[in-house]
This record gives C-alpha cells, sequence and structure tokens, in this order.
C-alpha cells in the first residue's frame, strides 16, 4: 500500500512537472493533456486521476508554486496584522528575491500572463489576479483604518499600484535577459514607492 501512494505521488510530480514545462514552452492552449501525458511518460487516462482538467492541473501548478510570502499576506488580511504597509514592504521584497532563485516561479510566472483564448487558462488567469488584488485590498484597509496610509491613495488605488509594480519589475527582468538585479533594483524602487504610501506624520 505505501508503494503504491508513493507510486501516485511519483505520478502526480510527473504529470505537474511535463505540464509546467509544456505550457511554458507551447502556451496553455497548445499544451494539450494528451500532449502532457505523452511528455510525463503516462497515460491520459492516468492524468484525470489526479486532475479532472486543464484548470484543476493549472491550480495544482501555482500552488506547488506559492510563495509563503503570499500565504502570510492572505493570513494577515484574514486576521489582522499592526503594520499591513511594512509587512507589505518586506514581502514584496522577499517575493523579489526568491524569484530571482527559483526558475519554478519563473516558469509559473510566464505561464500566468501568457496571452491565450483557452477559456480555462484565462479562467485561471482572472482567479489568479482577483484573488491577489482582493487580498491587497483587504490589508491596505487595514493600513487606512490605522491610520497609517496616506489620504492620497486610497486601498483599491494602492492594490493596482502595487500590483502592476510587481508584475512589471517581473516581466521586465525576464524580458530582458536578466540583465539588471531584480531584488537589488526593484527593492530600492519599492521602498521608495512604499514611502508614498505611508501617511507622513507631522
Amino acid at each position: 500500500m505505501r508503494r503504491s501512494k508513493e507510486d501516485a505521488e511519483q505520478t502526480r510530480i510527473a504529470i505537474l512537472d511535463a505540464a509546467e514545462q509544456m505550457f511554458c514552452e507551447a502556451g496553455i492552449s497548445a499544451a494539450t493533456l494528451e500532449k502532457i501525458s505523452r511528455r510525463a511518460g503516462i497515460t491520459r487516462g492516468a492524468i484525470y486521476w489526479h486532475f479532472k482538467d486543464k484548470l484543476d492541473l493549472l491550480r495544482a501548478l501555482q500552488k506547488r508554486c506559492e510563495s509563503p510570502q503570499k500565504m502570510m499576506i492572505r493570513m494577515a488580511a484574514q486576521q489582522g496584522h499592526d503594520d499591513p504597509l511594512g509587512l507589505l514592504e518586506q514581502a514584496a521584497e522577499d517575493v523579489l528575491l526568491s524569484f530571482e532563485q527559483n526558475e519554478n516561479q519563473q516558469r509559473i510566472f510566464i505561464i500566468l500572463n501568457a496571452h491565450s483564448a483557452d477559456p480555462e487558462s484565462q479562467a485561471w488567469m482572472q482567479e489568479m489576479n482577483a484573488d491577489m488584488f482582493l487580498t491587497l485590498t483587504a490589508l491596505l484597509d487595514q493600513a487606512e483604518q490605522q491610520g497609517g496610509l496616506a489620504p492620497d491613495f486610497s486601498p483599491t488605488e494602492t492594490a493596482g499600484i502595487l500590483m502592476a509594480t510587481m508584475n512589471g519589475l517581473l516581466s521586465e527582468w525576464l524580458r530582458s535577459g536578466k540583465c539588471f538585479s531584480l531584488s537589488g533594483l526593484g527593492n530600492r524602487f519599492l521602498r521608495k514607492q512604499m514611502t508614498l504610501f505611508r501617511k507622513q506624520l507631522i
């Protein structure tokens, strides 16, 4: 029984690895479950034993690469935090460093930002972006209620700016062939930006 569980887990990992490579290389629409099964060296039926469809597979891929910083932000948004802006600044810096070092996270970002007419992939992309936007907005609502957010910025505006900043930094770093220090340049930029978001005490 233990061997069977280990074999099943190894098969699941092989499917996720093959899917990640195929989605990144060919795009989500072109990477069919049949092609993924061939890349993984398994039958198509084995994929359906682990995942009900492509969207389920995409969600599993994203969850496998979810950073601890994202989970920490989500928990703080739900349970509250005494320094929401400080948490966001530190989490963003940690994300940049982690992304710089983790090729799996880089591939997931490429997949997430690929343009595709595939309804399943579009649903997944919208789901991921909406979840992050709502999580950031909830945390920034806390900052506003605590009197820490500058009056020039609403929680929704700040969440949008932060998402655009992070996505822009990650995207340009990859597009440029990683020719600059993502964590070095990104952290300096983020610190200056976070200063604008903080309410200045007179």
